[in-house]
C-alpha cells in the first residue's frame, strides 16, 4: 500500500498511514474508525505501523467486525482477560465477544472503554457499512467511546460516479444530508460526486458525526488508477473549503509524480 497526505496544493508520498494522518501516539490513545469503506484495513495498518514504532496496540469493536485471521485475539467480554494476554515492546492484541458468522462483537462500553487503559493504543472500529464504500449515519450511530481522542472516517473512493442506492449505506440519511428528492416508489436516482463525498466526509451529519471536539481525520481509500486518484485531489480541495481536516489517500498504484 503507498500512502498520500494531502498538502494543501497536492498529495505527498509518506512512509506511514500514522504520519499522512499527523497522528500521536502521546496525545492519541484512543481512536475510532467510522464511515464507509477500508475501515478494517486502515485499523490493522495503523496498529502494525504502531507495533514496528514499539507500541502496544489493542484494537475492538464498539458493533461488530470480523474475527481477522492470523491475529492475536482473546474472545472475553472483560477487559482483564485482554491484560493478561496483552504482550510488551510493540504487540497487536484484538479484542472482542464471539458473534454470529464468525465475528466478534463489541464489549460491554465500560470495559471496551477500559482497554485504552491497558495500551499504548487504543483502536476501535465504531461504525458498521456492510462493506458499502461510503455511508451517512442513522440515529444511534456511530457509537463513540467517550475516553475517544480521534475519529477517523474512511469512504471508498469506488463510490464516486455510482449509484447512491448502490453504493451508499443508509441512503435515506444520505439523501437528506445531500438535499435530494426521492422518486414515488422512494427509490433515489443520484450518482455520488465528488462534491456529494466531500460534503458527507466533513457534516456534522455524515462521517463526522459525534465527532464534537476531538480531533478528525478522513481516509480516502482504493486510489488505485489515475482517475481516482484524480477524484481523491477534488474531494480533498472540497474539504479544505468545507471543514479543513488532515486528510490520507492509500493507493496500490506508484505514483511518484504526485
Amino acid at each position: 500500500m503507498i500512502v498520500y497526505s494531502w498538502e494543501h496544493d497536492g498529495l505527498r508520498e509518506r512512509p506511514t498511514l500514522w504520519e499522512a494522518l499527523k497522528l500521536s501516539a502521546e496525545r492519541h490513545r484512543g481512536i475510532a474508525l467510522t464511515g464507509g469503506g477500508g475501515k478494517t484495513s486502515v485499523m490493522f495498518r495503523l496498529a502494525d505501523e504502531l507495533a514496528n514504532m514499539g507500541k502496544t496496540v489493542i484494537v475492538t469493536t464498539t458493533t461488530h467486525i470480523f474475527h481477522p485471521p492470523g491475529r492475536n485475539v482473546v474472545e472475553t467480554d472483560c477487559a482483564e482477560d485482554a491484560a493478561k494476554r496483552l504482550e510488551r515492546n510493540g504487540s497487536v492484541l484484538v479484542v472482542g465477544v464471539p458473534g454470529a458468522d464468525g465475528k466478534l462483537k463489541s464489549l460491554p462500553l465500560a470495559e471496551a472503554a477500559r482497554l485504552k487503559e491497558l495500551a499504548d493504543v487504543l483502536l476501535y472500529e465504531a461504525d458498521g457499512a456492510k462493506q458499502l464504500p461510503i455511508k451517512v449515519p442513522k440515529d444511534g450511530e456511530p457509537v463513540i467511546l467517550e475516553c475517544t481522542d480521534a475519529v477517523i472516517g474512511c469512504m471508498g473512493l469506488d463510490c464516486i460516479g455510482g449509484e447512491l442506492e448502490e453504493f451508499c449505506f443508509r441512503t435515506e440519511q444520505a439523501a437528506e444530508l445531500l438535499g435530494l428528492q426521492k422518486e414515488p416508489d422512494g427509490y433515489c436516482s443520484h450518482r455520488i460526486t465528488c462534491g456529494d463525498a466531500a460534503k458527507i466526509l466533513t457534516s456534522e451529519s455524515g462521517t463526522r458525526k459525534l465527532v464534537g471536539e476531538r480531533d478528525y481525520r478522513v481516509v480516502m481509500n482504493k486510489a488505485d488508477n489515475e482517475e481516482l486518484i484524480a477524484k481523491a485531489v477534488r474531494i480533498a480541495g472540497d474539504m479544505e473549503r468545507l471543514h479543513p481536516v488532515p486528510c490520507a489517500v492509500s493507493c496500490f498504484l506508484r505514483g511518484d509524480h504526485l
